[in-house]
Parts: C-alpha cells; sequence; structure tokens
C-alpha cells in the first residue's frame, strides 16, 4: 500500500531560489508576487523596494542574535496567513551566524573547527523547517564561484549560490526553480538564466523556459489545452 494519498494532498507550491551579483535586483523581485507576501529580510534590502514601504508583513532580523531572532520568526510566524514568503537573502544570514558563533569564542574574532558542520546542520533544519510551510517561498542569495570537478579530472569554476556546499545542495536540490539573475549590460533589462551549463548551475522543473525576464519568472508557462504549441501564463495559486 502506498503512503502517499494523492487524494489528502494539499495544491502544490513552489520554491523558488535566485542568486546574483549583489544589486542586481533580487529583493525586488517580490515586487512581481501575487496574493498576500510576508518578507523575512536577512539583510534589510527590503527597505529599497517600493511594495515594502509602510508594510507590517516583514521580519528584519537582530543582525546581533540571528539564530535566536530565526528561533523567535518560526515560534511567531503563521504561514496559513500568507500566499508567499520571501527568505532574503540566505547568503548574509550564513556570514551573520558565523560572526555570532565566533563571538562566542575567547577572542570573539575566530571560529572553531566544529561551527563549519554546525552550521550545515543547522541552516538545513531552518530550510526544512521554512519549506514545510503550505506556501509558496522565493529565496535569494548572492552569487558565487566554485570548483567543479568532472568524471574526467578536469576541474572548472561554475557559477551557484554563495552557500557552503553541503547546504547549498540541499537548498537547490528542493526548489522547483534555481535561476540566476543578471542584467543584460546593452539594455540594463533584468532577467534570469533558468537552464544550467558547464559555468552555471540553473534549473526549472515548472516548465519549458530556459530564461525569462524579472517581471515574467513567477508566470508558470504551461502548454495550450488547443494543442498548437502556444503557451498561456498562470501564476502560482494560494
Amino acid at each position: 500500500m502506498p503512503r502517499f494519498n494523492w487524494g489528502a494532498a494539499p495544491a502544490p507550491k513552489y520554491r523558488y531560489l535566485v542568486y546574483g551579483a549583489p544589486g542586481v535586483g533580487k529583493t525586488t523581485l517580490s515586487e512581481y508576487l501575487p496574493g498576500r507576501v510576508f518578507m523575512l529580510s536577512l539583510d534589510n534590502s527590503f527597505q529599497r523596494v517600493n511594495r515594502w514601504q509602510g508594510s507590517e508583513d516583514i521580519w528584519a532580523i537582530d543582525p546581533k542574535a540571528p539564530i535566536e531572532d530565526l528561533q523567535e520568526f518560526a515560534v511567531e510566524f503563521n504561514p496559513d496567513e500568507y500566499d508567499w514568503l520571501v527568505i532574503d537573502n540566505l547568503s548574509n544570514l550564513q556570514k551573520l551566524w558565523f560572526v555570532e558563533k565566533a563571538n562566542e569564542t575567547s577572542n570573539h574574532l575566530d571560529n572553531k573547527l566544529q561551527h563549519y558542520g554546525e552550521f550545515t546542520n543547522w541552516v538545513i533544519r531552518f530550510i526544512s523547517k521554512m519549506f514545510s510551510y503550505n506556501l509558496n517561498i522565493l529565496v535569494t542569495c548572492w552569487e558565487g564561484d566554485f570548483d567543479v570537478t568532472e568524471a574526467n579530472g578536469q576541474t572548472f569554476q561554475q557559477h551557484a549560490p554563495d552557500l557552503r556546499a553541503s547546504a547549498r545542495d540541499y537548498l537547490m536540490g528542493n526548489c522547483d526553480v534555481v535561476g540566476r539573475m543578471v542584467v543584460n549590460p546593452k539594455t540594463g533589462g533584468h532577467g534570469l538564466v533558468l537552464e544550467g551549463d558547464i559555468g552555471t548551475y540553473a534549473k526549472n522543473r515548472l516548465d519549458n523556459r530556459k530564461g525569462c525576464e524579472a517581471s515574467e519568472l513567477f508566470t508558470i508557462q504551461l502548454p495550450a489545452e488547443a494543442g498548437d504549441g502556444s503557451t498561456a501564463g498562470a501564476s502560482p495559486e494560494e
């Protein structure tokens, strides 16, 4: 007997991960989210985005005590009141976490070797908790360049979210879309790479797009019922 009951399963919710260089417009993507949105800000970038001016749907992390602050958030946040949760940005949380842990050492500056394993376990638990909520989620990270070794021994660099390796793999594996946000140097337009290659990690398991403009990221391109190969946009529902 199968342990998964399709009849009792809730409507699908979507997990997006967007990474890119600082200032490329990742937080501004929240402007395009439909419905009721809550901002879990890990770097205060929301202050520059029009959508959040005067909003009370914001939790700005305490940079001096990020671990304790997020524990409080997990207790107080009610996901049933929202359609979307924005976690912005996880790379900055990683830096704040290590600073807090270093502050516990004798010189308040150096991290212990055990801290690196602790962070991986802690952040995976944090992501797992957030992803257990029955709502859509957008996570942002800064961009990093990482060495990747192929089976033949050749090593190359790949653009990917700036996060420690095991935590990064867990996050990317549990998201429906992983996009690299870039700016067109000729037009100044903001867009996302949604198909990976040897130099960029990206994926899109929601539709067939290989890339899109920033304003179209959260519109899923569904095949038209007429079967003529055209597409029809459908935003993730509540």
